[in-house]
């Protein structure tokens, strides 16, 4: 693994090595409030296109476990440098921004053996492609997730809270995907209404053949 940052946006980051006994982390809710608001800047900027690289080099690369592993529906891999060379180039090919819905930080509530505080983060939200927005903006939901490792370290005015990051998977919902395709949508969404209809009356023929051999239990 790497070396950690301290999450803190006070305009440096200090590097601070791993060590192998740290203390629990003293107040959880001050932690997670604090990850959430790392989490939501870290995901505004990785996934808007008119962030530089120079700026992802300085608030997202540090953030990043050596052995950071991506995955998404069309590719996945691992490491450090194949994270920040993918990053880099989509910012340069395509062109879209992000608007988060709901964001959630969960800790474990004990530190591992190495003194890590193990943590997961989901985003939901809906990525905005706009490669050809003069023609439309297509809106793309997606659900984001992140593991991390995070723990406490003593600092000369208190407790730095450091993370980094060696999860990140990025979901994106097919049905949306084929419903906001333009003059697909009517026929789309009529096949859908068209399809629950025909799922709720094989559930009902379903349930009463059930109860004919197996009982009321099954009615």
């Amino acid at each position: 693994m790497g070396t950690v940052y301290d999450i803190h946006s006070n305009g440096s980051k200090n590097k601070q090595h791993k060590k192998s006994e740290t203390s629990l982390f003293q107040n959880r809710l001050m932690c997670i409030k604090l990850l959430e608001d790392k989490f939501f800047h870290i995901t505004k900027l990785l996934y808007n296109t008119e962030i530089t690289p120079k700026v992802l080099a300085q608030e997202v690369v540090p953030c990043l476990a050596d052995d950071v592993y991506f995955v998404d529906p069309w590719q996945s891999g691992s490491g450090k440098e194949r994270y920040i060379l993918g990053m880099k180039g989509f910012h340069s090919m395509f062109h879209f921004d992000f608007d988060v819905k709901q964001l959630n930080v969960t800790l474990e509530e004990t530190a591992s053996s190495t003194g890590f505080v193990e943590g997961r983060v989901i985003v939901d939200g809906t990525m905005n492609l706009k490669q050809f927005k003069w023609l439309y903006v297509y809106p793309l939901r997606t659900i984001l997730v992140y593991k991390f490792k995070a723990y406490e370290s003593p600092a000369p005015f208190g407790m730095e809270l450091k993370f980094e990051i060696y999860f990140h998977e990025e979901m994106w919902s097919f049905g949306d995907m084929i419903q906001n395709i333009p003059f697909v949508m009517k026929p789309y969404t009529l096949f859908r209404n068209a399809f629950a209809s025909g799922f709720l009356a094989a559930s009902s023929a379903s349930l009463w053949l059930k109860g004919k051999f197996y009982g009321d239990d099954w009615k």
